[in-house]
């Protein structure tokens, strides 16, 4: 009994690839389908067609093609050979990837963490931050560990106000980070001040234009008088298409206002 057969056409169609792929496949040696002995035209039986879609899997698997010149003619272990490599390059996206994951659960919970702040207002709670260290990009030591804290947003404003009315901009990092030695912050485990947070927002390039002082209006209303502002950056966007908006979310250290 004849194998049925079909033509390139219907292959293409079947396997959902351009008949110049596969064309391309045999100039270069890869996959050589049977050949009409009347006319030359290109058959493809049950044999083939298992040999193309083994060719079809390893192109997937982004296996260069002078890898898999005569593919099927290669023995078991150079196939073995060809799998252990690819797997090893894998399982490098694979960290490529997961890294890329977790960039995008954290900045979908910088943008829920800035719609929470804009909806419930005020509310009392612990502050996360363990350490503030200004910026410095002219140590070149200290360049690329920066770099690396900044591009996970770990972007924070300092502003003591019994000191100034000025932020300080530095970098939120672990208590055992010891790679910058200027500290603009340190939490200290033996005191426990109250936090409120809020939405801090300022527009883009000017801190001084910020809505921190209707903040500190509202919290004077509440019987609170903010001493120290932490605010951890959160994203950068625009409400109406025109001026652009830096929003934070910011830990407002209080003290009850004395009579």
């Amino acid at each position: 009994m004849e194998d049925s057969s079909y033509s390139i056409g219907e292959i293409s169609k079947l396997f959902n690839i351009p008949t110049s792929t596969i064309r391309y496949w045999e100039e270069k040696e890869v996959f050589l389908p049977r050949r009409n002995e009347e006319n030359d035209y290109r058959l493809f039986n049950l044999q083939s067609t298992i040999e193309l879609l083994d060719i079809v899997f390893y192109r997937n698997l982004n296996v260069p093609l002078k890898k898999m010149k005569h593919f099927n003619w290669l023995n078991p272990e150079a196939i073995y050979s060809i799998l252990e490599d690819t797997e090893e390059d894998v399982l490098k996206e694979l960290v490529i990837l997961e890294k890329k994951l977790k960039g995008i659960a954290e900045r979908k919970e910088q943008l829920e963490s800035l719609f929470t702040l804009k909806e419930r207002g005020y509310k009392e709670e612990a502050i996360h931050v363990e350490k503030i260290v200004t910026v410095d990009m002219n140590d070149e030591e200290d360049i690329k560990i920066q770099l690396e804290y900044l591009s996970n947003f770990n972007f924070t404003l300092y502003q003591d106000n019994q000191e100034s009315d000025s932020y300080q901009i530095g970098i939120s990092v672990p208590k055992n980070y010891q790679n910058h030695k200027e500290i603009l912050w340190l939490k200290d485990p033996e005191k426990q001040p109250i936090y409120m947070t809020c939405l801090l927002e300022s527009v883009s390039e000017n801190l001084i234009d910020s809505n921190i002082d209707e903040h500190k209006k509202e919290l004077a209303k509440k019987g609170h008088q903010v001493v120290r502002v932490i605010a951890t950056y959160l994203a950068t966007a625009s409400e109406d298409d025109t001026n652009s908006v830096d929003y934070y979310k910011a830990w407002l250290e209080v003290t009850p206002i004395k009579n």
